[in-house]
């Protein structure tokens, strides 16, 4: 069933955006009688439209459900290049992850500028919309901010781990690591296609980051925003 993130307004009635209005109508071609779900800051509610001229819908009844990792995991992903950076965000939604900051990095070939930020976080978060609707995500993930790199010190977490290449860290010593992480704030932070920068390794160390291995292998830097995601989500869920 198709589900819609909604709000109140001021007196406390549910509001539907015009573009999930159009795609009720026109793209589902829902008639008088057919039902969908609001989701109302995590409240799930079961619709039913009641009119499609002027758009009116009742309540036929209200629900619990909880489609959400048990602890937060905020994504710090170095700007790639390209359509790398939507499928990330949407596959990132999908998987749990409950907040999303893009970093402006050393080795980011794209860069996003004070003039197209405000742009870009409303498209942006269009995609979270989306693909939190198509996952039944209970909450919408967070995607408020593009960042310099040595602003990661303001997202503090339990938790707080950079992939990188170079390291000493094992895949085991991240397996060891990740049992006690039910409940906690994680931080995972990926570099763009050219990796972790030495001065920003030297960074994020000093703001309590540690590196993790994410295999034998070296991943493309969406691959690995898919990998430690996903190993997150196992142990999260």
């Amino acid at each position: 069933m198709q589900r819609y993130f909604a709000t109140l307004d001021k007196n406390k009635n549910i509001v539907i955006n015009d573009d999930d209005i159009f795609h009720i109508l026109k793209v589902m071609r829902m008639r008088e009688g057919d039902q969908f779900e609001i989701n109302v800051d995590g409240d799930l509610k079961l619709a039913e439209l009641t009119s499609r001229e002027h758009f009116s819908f009742k309540i036929i009844k209200e629900y619990n459900e909880n489609h959400e990792l048990n602890g937060y995991v905020r994504l710090l992903y170095c700007i790639p290049k390209g359509e790398k950076l939507d499928l990330v965000i949407q596959k990132a939604v999908e998987l749990g992850c409950n907040e999303i900051v893009l970093i402006n990095s050393e080795r980011s070939i794209a860069k996003i500028t004070k003039e197209n930020k405000d742009k870009k976080i409303l498209r942006f978060n269009k995609i979270i919309k989306e693909a939190s609707e198509q996952s039944k995500r209970t909450k919408l993930c967070k995607l408020t901010d593009i960042i310099k790199f040595d602003e990661i010190k303001n997202y503090s977490a339990d938790f707080s781990l950079i992939a990188y290449e170079n390291t000493e860290f094992t895949s085991n010593d991240l397996i060891n690591l990740l049992p006690p992480l039910n409940g906690k704030t994680i931080n995972v932070l990926v570099g763009a296609e050219g990796g972790i920068s030495k001065s920003e390794l030297e960074i994020a160390l000093e703001s309590n980051y540690k590196e993790i291995s994410l295999g034998k292998r070296i991943l493309r830097s969406e691959t690995a925003c898919f990998y430690i995601l996903s190993i997150l989500s196992l142990y999260l869920d």
